[in-house]
């Protein structure tokens, strides 16, 4: 009995005179770059009432990128430089006001893995989370082209893109159990820019005895870890088809002008 008492007080001590603990932080998943919209990266934590020596410091991929010593101000340093509000206030309570960073506006080189931890003269805890920064692509293009007797290819390419998207091409299928049929890649390509920004292209390959004309065939551009997804889509007609199609037209027109000019 004593001797599971004795263990039971050695395992909740150290919680009991825990002076320090985050209780939780908010770090956004995903943000857009260069949005000109601020986010907030909360850190929220709790203290004893007679807890001294406070220092409340925020890492970006393990360098300091924040530092708040209370009774002075919150500082920005490394690539947060100029890139916060240092006036944002958190809490009235006096050893929570500068626990959280206002980015003012998050570019690219703000993502990673951001690390908040709050440290007294007697203990200390951290907590970490990370943050995408995403750039949607300055354009999403489908087309087909390759016409043969048995197939018809599709291409889709995106352009600018950051990080490294996934274009899937797929087509409507109208039956009971499904609504779209994913098309596998037969080629594709990824180029890295000096931006560090990505452009794709994917092709993929159709029997023609597989798709009808008039099916409408899409190609999603989606950001992993973010949940931005873009959609091009295109109405598929055979090129000799359409060109019949004009041809009709043509020669209705042409039927038209002459009954008008035989009635005058």
């Amino acid at each position: 009995m004593w001797r599971r008492l004795l263990i039971y007080c050695f395992i909740m001590l150290p919680q009991a005179i825990r002076a320090v603990q985050i209780n939780y932080i908010k770090v956004p998943s995903a943000v857009q770059n260069d949005s000109e919209h601020s986010i907030i990266l909360e850190c929220n934590y709790s203290l004893r009432p007679d807890d001294a020596g406070l220092v409340v410091k925020w890492f970006l991929n393990d360098a300091v990128v924040y530092q708040w010593i209370p009774p002075k101000e919150p500082q920005a340093l490394g690539v947060m430089k100029g890139k916060l509000n240092l006036d944002y206030v958190s809490s009235n309570d006096p050893k929570m006001m500068y626990r959280s960073m206002n980015i003012i506006n998050p570019t690219t080189e703000l993502a990673g893995e951001y690390k908040c931890t709050v440290s007294t003269f007697t203990d200390e805890d951290f907590s970490l989370k990370n943050m995408i920064v995403f750039v949607p692509e300055t354009s999403l293009e489908l087309s087909h082209s390759g016409f043969s007797n048995k197939q018809i290819n599709f291409t889709c390419t995106a352009s600018e893109v950051y990080p490294e998207p996934k274009l899937i091409i797929f087509k409507d299928v109208k039956d009971e159990y499904h609504d779209r049929k994913y098309l596998d890649a037969v080629e594709w390509s990824t180029s890295r820019l000096p931006s560090g920004r990505f452009s794709l292209t994917t092709t993929t390959s159709v029997l023609l005895d597989t798709i009808s004309p008039g099916s409408l065939v899409h190609c999603d551009l989606k950001i992993p870890g973010t949940g931005y997804v873009k959609r091009k889509t295109m109405l598929y007609y055979p090129i000799n088809s359409t060109i019949t199609q004009q041809k009709n037209r043509l020669w209705k027109i042409c039927v038209f002008c002459l009954a008008i000019s035989l009635l005058n």
